[in-house]
């Protein structure tokens, strides 16, 4: 697949991660696309087949493969961990390992849906989708994550522990738990290990540093303990991670 992706306007980059198009590539030689976890939950449509749908990606903590061939392509945003909530009236926790198709967002994304479906191309798709969703940011009422989610995250993306962060915000862990995990779905510490891979992968791809120096600058108790983490949530090793074998998609397939 090809990924192009979008940088979003200014007001909206502590919300939206990116916005992107995904397509297929008669040039890539690879069999599958690779999608990994990021804590982010995608809104997705997937177009190309003489209709199309929309829907909130699932929120997983192991890799999935999708076969190139049967994808179709994709238009999508990606709200930065915490921020779905902004505008989607979906519970993040119920995004964990399932897709929800747009009407049971709201009954506004199903009349989204139905002008994307008249859509012929990726590029016609993606602007009617940012126009939208620009707008409903500009005019949303309902507020971002609160202060505290969003220095706990933060703070787990710097590697630091799950008790230090919870200190350092002014919770109890118990509080902490409930707070991450109603506004990302996910509990600290599956979330601290996500975003941890997600610093590994840019290290490992920048290929500047040594193993062992990567697994000590992010916390891993050594090289052998960041290899586990890395195989469990990316299905690759140190040595096979490239740019050509993580594909920043989402979760893309077909839901149940």
């Amino acid at each position: 697949m090809a990924y192009q992706h979008h940088e979003p306007i200014a007001p909206f980059r502590s919300l939206v991660d990116a916005y992107w198009i995904n397509r297929p590539d008669a040039s890539d030689v690879a069999p599958f696309d690779r999608v990994l976890p990021d804590g982010c939950i995608d809104l997705i449509f997937r177009g190309g087949d003489g209709g199309g749908r929309l829907f909130c990606s699932a929120l997983i903590e192991r890799p999935i493969l999708f076969e190139d061939g049967e994808a179709g392509w994709f238009v999508g945003v990606r709200f930065r961990p915490a921020m779905a909530r902004t505008i989607l009236e979906v519970e993040p926790v119920d995004c964990r390992d399932r897709d929800t198709p747009a009407i049971a967002i709201e009954s506004g994304f199903a009349t989204l849906e139905r002008r994307l479906q008249d859509c012929a191309t990726p590029e016609d798709a993606f602007a009617i989708l940012k126009h939208a969703i620009d707008r409903r940011l500009a005019n949303s009422e309902r507020r971002a994550a609160p202060r505290r989610v969003q220095e706990a995250i933060a703070l787990l993306a710097r590697g630091r522990d799950v008790r230090v962060v919870a200190r350092a915000v002014g919770l109890s862990e118990r509080s902490l738990h409930r707070d991450l995990t109603r506004w990302s779905g996910l509990a600290p510490k599956p979330l601290a290990r996500i975003l941890r891979m997600q610093r590994c992968l840019t290290a490992l791809r920048a290929g500047r540093t040594p193993l062992a120096l990567v697994a000590l600058r992010l916390g891993y108790a050594d090289q052998a303990h960041m290899t586990r983490e890395l195989k469990t949530l990316t299905g690759l090793t140190p040595s096979q991670i490239a740019p050509a074998t993580h594909r920043p998609v989402r979760n893309l397939q077909e839901a149940a």
